[in-house]
């Protein structure tokens, strides 16, 4: 298995899957849209799962975790046109995914501790709940009256999920945290393009924006996630733990 290992060649095939869900999203070709996007998150776990199998502990377990959740968001997702019922089906697995993500960096901060970085990750934090509490609250009261509490309660955990990857700020390695906080911030954008589109208003951008920024933010998230199992300080860290 150690083409999973290969980050190019990982790389090449999930770009090649996003951009077939994509072009099959844009043009309603479904089957291509069913070859293509069950693809994107099964080559990224499979991927994330190789790399971090050695250190494997429960950050990695919940963001394994957060992609399989993922991965069954997907599957529901585009039988959306079958059924609405499917879209149900995937905000409630894509509310887990994210619940696994949040715990995650939940997990992350305790495990640091320490008010390092506390000042910018609180301002950081802050504008993500702003701007959830804003949306939420233009938009919420227009979903249809039978999806508002799963909506609402989806808003809210997508929300938190942001804010609790902003609070990795000053206890992580730099660049592992810019890779999730920016990960967390387009899976947030994603979401309010597609609840924009699904019951505001058409968006002519949704059919390829809302994908491009989901596959993005799931590969920054899964790449920051192993940065920071890979960094050297935090694999020592876990070697003095364990002597």
């Amino acid at each position: 298995m150690s083409l999973f290992k290969n980050h190019l060649l990982v790389g090449i095939v999930y770009i090649l899957a996003a951009l077939g869900a994509i072009m099959g999203e844009m043009r309603g070709q479904h089957a291509l849209v069913y070859a293509c996007k069950p693809l994107m998150m099964l080559v990224l776990s499979l991927w994330f799962y190789f790399k971090s199998r050695r250190y494997g502990d429960r950050f990695t377990l919940l963001i394994q975790a957060g992609l399989f959740f993922s991965w069954l968001g997907d599957m529901a997702l585009m039988l959306d046109h079958i059924d609405p019922y499917y879209f149900l089906i995937g905000l409630g697995a894509f509310m887990l995914a994210q619940l696994c993500y949040c715990i995650a960096f939940a997990h992350n901060v305790a495990d640091v501790g320490g008010g390092q970085g506390l000042l910018v990750a609180s301002l950081l934090m802050a504008v993500v709940l702003a701007y959830g509490g804003i949306f939420g609250y233009e938009v919420i009261p227009r979903v249809d009256a039978d999806v508002q509490v799963p909506a609402g309660i989806y808003a809210f955990v997508t929300t938190l999920m942001g804010a609790m990857a902003a609070l990795r700020f000053g206890r992580t390695y730099l660049p592992s945290f810019i890779m999730v906080f920016a990960g967390a911030v387009l899976f947030i954008a994603s979401d309010s393009i597609l609840a924009t589109a699904r019951f505001i208003r058409p968006l002519d951008h949704a059919p390829w924006s809302v994908l491009l920024l989901y596959a993005a933010a799931q590969y920054l998230i899964a790449r920051g996630a192993l940065r920071h199992v890979l960094d050297p300080e935090e694999a020592r860290r876990r070697a003095a733990l364990n002597t």
